[in-house]
């Protein structure tokens, strides 16, 4: 009988007579063996409260919501034609734009792609890596050994999807991506949520427990200085260049290239002393992303490929855009920069490349390039004076395309070789 009793024990938390392997065996302090107090299914409910409590997301009444859900505008020109096409979309806002640094390639905003090749618009089927990450092997024009090309790389649906459709505020640390439901094949744009490391384990955490991942949970996550990198602060997110941009970290360098370019570009569409002197960029603007200077200086990173004396551009690759953003901008030297300045100042009332000579009593037909003037001629009209200019600067324009072509993106010079001058320009 003694026997028997020196094998149970009474649970101090529940109150029951269980059998000793019930409980859990420890050593003290001086390596004598005992038995805990509470069985073990007391103990890990336990365990398991204190670590829900210490996991429980809770949120300031006040939490100060700065970033919001954005969706980027996308100019319509990069908008794939699907009507003509077999393929049968996912849903009616299921839109194919252009992915601008790959070679004839489409991405949807439920992460499909079509590529043309042979004459032909195909849709990808993609495949799948060790995670279960659906992935795609593009040519992407790449700067190797000194001149772009076109090289084979892995295209990942959910990240290429953030970055063409989803307005990110942080790119550099926002690299994890949250699936809706934690559904890792469903690859809609509006159930992606880029994080940062901290973010993403938070979500998860609370998914886990609640089945929880709500925009409305997911936004004040992002927003809680809590889950922050410690070079974030409030002060950072103040708007102080322009009234509308803001540095987005306290580790900035004022007097980096990167940082000047930001600045003139910001100074050039919302500085209304700037637009006294260039009237031009009045109605120009920033996109969100890059109103953050770290974002921008993220871009400006990857794509300032060459020492050469490069300038931002904002239209050659979409001609007569208005909006600097990631992808509408592209870095060109400066000699082919100058060839798409239409300086209506100078010429008045008549069209691009015409003069009217009053002492001759005709119209002249020149161009400008690097400060030099090239003279085409004297025209009785001023259209006869426009199609010579016209003749003249779309060739030019190709002949620089092909001098450069080794040094400027395909986009740039695809552009340049279908480029063509209006009488209204």
């Amino acid at each position: 009988m003694n026997t028997e009793i020196s094998q149970t024990k009474i649970c101090k938390k529940c109150g029951r007579l269980l059998p000793i392997e019930k409980f859990s065996l420890i050593r003290g302090k001086f390596y004598n063996p005992y038995y805990l107090n509470e069985c073990k299914e007391c103990e890990y409910k336990r365990q398991r409260d204190n670590l829900a409590k210490k996991n429980k997301i809770e949120f300031s009444d006040d939490l100060e919501i700065l970033i919001e859900r954005q969706y980027k505008e996308i100019n319509s020109e990069r908008i794939l034609d699907t009507s003509k096409l077999k393929v049968i979309l996912l849903g009616t806002d299921e839109t194919f734009v252009k992915l601008m640094d790959y070679k004839d390639t489409w991405l949807s905003n439920y992460g499909r792609v079509i590529r043309f090749s042979n004459g032909k618009y195909n849709l990808l089927q993609g495949g799948y890596d060790s995670n279960g990450s659906l992935r795609y092997s593009l040519r992407k024009n790449v700067f190797y050994d000194g001149k772009w090309i076109y090289k084979s790389v892995p295209l990942y649906a959910a990240k290429a999807v953030v970055e063409e459709f989803i307005v990110n505020p942080d790119k550099a640390n926002n690299i994890y991506i949250w699936h809706s439901g934690h559904d890792k094949e469903n690859y809609y744009y509006r159930n992606l949520y880029p994080l940062n490391k901290e973010q993403y384990k938070v979500v998860g955490n609370h998914f886990n427990r609640t089945g929880d991942d709500s925009e409305e949970f997911i936004i004040k996550v992002i927003n809680d200085i809590r889950f922050k990198l410690d070079d974030w602060s409030r002060r950072a997110m103040k708007p102080t260049m322009c009234g509308i941009g803001y540095h987005g970290s306290e580790n900035v360098d004022c007097k980096s290239e990167s940082y000047l370019k930001w600045h003139d570009m910001l100074s050039r569409c919302y500085n209304a002393k700037f637009h006294e002197r260039q009237p031009q960029y009045r109605e120009c603007s920033v996109c969100e992303e890059w109103l953050n200077y770290c974002n921008f200086k993220l871009w400006y990173d990857q794509n300032k490929v060459s020492d050469m004396p490069y300038d931002l551009d904002k239209d050659i690759v979409f001609k007569g855009n208005k909006v600097y953003s990631p992808e509408t901008c592209c870095f060109v030297p400066h000699a082919i920069n100058t060839l798409f300045l239409d300086r209506k100042a100078d010429r008045g009332d008549y069209p691009i490349g015409v003069y009217y000579d009053n002492d001759k009593r005709k119209y002249r037909a020149a161009m400008s390039f690097m400060g030099k003037q090239i003279k085409l001629g004297w025209f009785d009209t001023a259209e006869l004076a426009f199609n010579r200019y016209k003749e003249y600067k779309e060739d030019f324009i190709k002949d620089m395309a092909e001098q450069y072509k080794d040094a400027i993106p395909y986009k740039v010079y695809e552009a340049m070789m279908n480029w063509k001058i209006e009488i209204d320009d």
